[in-house]
């Protein structure tokens, strides 16, 4: 990691729990993206909006020491896909779904595109009895598409777009506002997703997370989950998505973007291709043609022009 890394991650480290933060230099993020952190105390709650470019996140059980803040995290994703992982699930996140996760037992993010979110960090000990039912929907994606959920948005961007007004003389008054009404979005939460709903978003991650290996393959992916490699079709299936498409395009979409990257641009086409576990590069400016109108050559010549 470089200075401005490591920077990020302490930052990150000192306004939650210590944190590990590793940026995923395949997916180059544009200026500005590498990563910034402000935050507001209303009360005994924080409020922080956070930017960043590709990277993971983890809080692994080696950094959870008993003198940490225990906090429960809320989290409004906006822009770029992100995933969650903690208590055995995972989900994909959407702009404006809602997502839980505790600082008391390990979690990971990850986060595929520049994102911005905005978290609010609860003190488990404000929530009492509140706390019993979240390790059954942490790593579960809330939609606030209607009722409190869309209130807790929008109450959470506010307080997120104006961070020096909201640690003011009615901050305790925010604070409580802003618990309560992020417990109602909670306890407005959807129904459980279908088992195989909740698989099929697992699968995806896995996929997304291993993209770079060539070996990643339905029967890889089917060994992996438990099912056959039948019963993984089926489920994609059922989202529209065939599998050896779905990851020729997110490939597709890496390397293109490799390409693209002027820090790159002494890494050869067939490098850039097999760290994204495309090994065979004899047809990808054929592939890169079809998908975006551009071959390789003409993608890298694009990207040098002033």
């Amino acid at each position: 990691m470089d200075d401005d890394d490591e920077r990020f991650e302490r930052l990150a480290s000192e306004a939650f729990a210590p944190l590990r933060i590793r940026p995923d230099r395949r997916l180059p993020a544009p200026p500005g993206a590498r990563g910034t952190l402000r935050s507001a105390r209303p009360g005994k709650v924080l409020v922080t909006r956070i930017t960043g470019g590709p990277c993971t996140v983890r809080r692994p059980p080696s950094l959870i020491g008993s003198g940490d803040p225990e906090l429960v995290k809320v989290a409004l994703y906006g822009t770029g896909r992100a995933g969650v992982e903690q208590d055995g699930r995972q989900c994909l996140t959407a702009p404006g779904d809602l997502v839980v996760y505790e600082t008391v037992r390990p979690y990971e993010l990850r986060f595929w595109d520049p994102f911005d979110l905005v978290v609010l960090a609860i003190p488990r000990s404000l929530l009492g009895p509140h706390t019993d039912p979240l390790p059954s929907r942490t790593a579960s994606a809330v939609p606030t598409d209607g009722g409190g959920r869309r209130l807790a948005a929008a109450l959470l961007r506010d307080t997120a777009s104006d961070l020096d007004a909201c640690a003011g003389g009615g901050g305790p008054h925010l604070a409580d506002a802003l618990v309560s009404v992020v417990l109602s979005a909670l306890a407005e939460q959807r129904p459980a997703a279908r088992p195989a709903e909740d698989l099929a978003d697992r699968i995806l991650t896995h996929c997304l997370g291993r993209l770079s290996d060539p070996g990643l393959t339905p029967e890889s992916v089917a060994r992996a989950h438990h099912i056959s490699v039948r019963y993984l079709h089926k489920l994609l299936q059922r989202r529209g998505i065939s599998f050896a498409a779905w990851v020729r395009s997110r490939r597709l979409e890496r390397i293109r973007r490799d390409l693209a990257d002027p820090a790159l641009a002494d890494r050869g086409v067939p490098v850039i291709a097999a760290g994204w576990g495309v090994l065979d590069a004899t047809h990808l400016s054929r592939a890169l043609r079809a998908a975006y109108g551009q071959s390789a050559a003409e993608i890298r010549r694009e990207a040098q022009r002033p």
